[in-house]
């Protein structure tokens, strides 16, 4: 049905422009705007996530308007002088991940507190489990009984991992250490003078790298981001107007989730509820900057 909806609308297009092109060109463009599938546009969002593509998930999560708010807040950012204080504060920062002994100055911060840790861990984590038990069976929990039935399905291979995954092993840690540290020196950036030099762009590509980093480090720990995210499917149930409903389904710990999500479109493209208020309030100080 939409493709004859889709094909109905190009046919008029081009009808109109035998009698003016520059109607048929903006015809054709809200056409192609109209075509946007939420399911697909959600999906798309998920491909950054799993290509590490920092810069396309920002552009893909937000309206065009939005990503430009963002994109001058930066650079206003990059624009304003540096302290001597800042200075030496990121550069502290930065060089326990970069250093060429980084690795071992942080695990010597680490390792105590996971020794400390490790013996309270089990009953942590039965405390955990029992928690969540309870808000599946209780009535009056705060929870939807969407929210519950996805609690209950999620449960088994949750307590699996948990009681599985040796959290507090320093040899595991050193390792997920080594990868954010060597990431971190991959980007360059060894003080606050050189990431102000780098444009929005290039700060996003660091970006990615990071989040690569991470991953690889959060999949020592037997979590899988990116398989999670190949596991993801997003189905469109409705679009009426401006509103969209799609039903969003993710394996996690082998347990098939499912929710429906409640999309809005803006500029032709869909965004959750909360990501719509947020939008509306980014614009409005940026309007009230212009004006003031």
């Amino acid at each position: 049905m939409k493709k004859i909806v889709l094909a109905a609308t190009i046919s008029v297009a081009l009808f109109a422009g035998f009698a003016n092109p520059l109607q048929a060109r903006e015809a054709a463009v809200v056409a192609a705007v109209a075509s946007v599938d939420p399911a697909e546009q959600l999906q798309g969002m998920v491909s950054h996530l799993r290509n590490n593509d920092v810069a396309g998930l920002l552009r893909a999560s937000m309206p065009a308007g939005q990503f430009q708010i963002l994109r001058g807040a930066y650079e206003m950012q990059r624009g304003k002088p540096i302290t001597d204080e800042q200075r030496a504060e990121f550069e502290e920062a930065i060089g326990k991940l970069t250093a060429s002994n980084a690795v071992d100055q942080l695990m010597a911060e680490i390792e105590p507190k996971l020794l400390e840790a490790a013996p309270q861990a089990q009953g942590g984590i039965l405390m955990a489990l029992g928690a969540m038990q309870m808000a599946i069976s209780q009535p009056e929990s705060d929870m939807t009984p969407e929210q519950r039935e996805m609690l209950r399905a999620l449960l088994p291979g949750l307590e699996r991992w948990l009681k599985s995954t040796d959290f507090f092993n320093p040899a595991i840690a050193r390792e997920a250490v080594t990868l954010v540290t060597r990431a971190a020196r991959d980007t360059g950036i060894q003080n606050l003078d050189q990431l102000k030099m780098l444009s929005f762009d290039e700060a996003l590509n660091s970006a990615s790298k990071m989040l690569a980093a991470s991953k690889r480090a959060v999949k020592l720990y037997g979590l899988d981001i990116d398989a999670i995210a190949a596991s993801t499917r997003f189905q469109t149930i409705a679009v009426e107007g401006n509103k969209a409903r799609v039903r969003a389904t993710v394996t996690v710990f082998d347990a098939p989730l499912s929710h429906e999500l409640e999309l809005t479109q803006i500029d032709g493209r869909w965004y959750g509820k909360e990501a719509v208020i947020r939008f509306k309030a980014d614009a409005k100080v940026e309007a009230e900057k212009e004006n003031g």
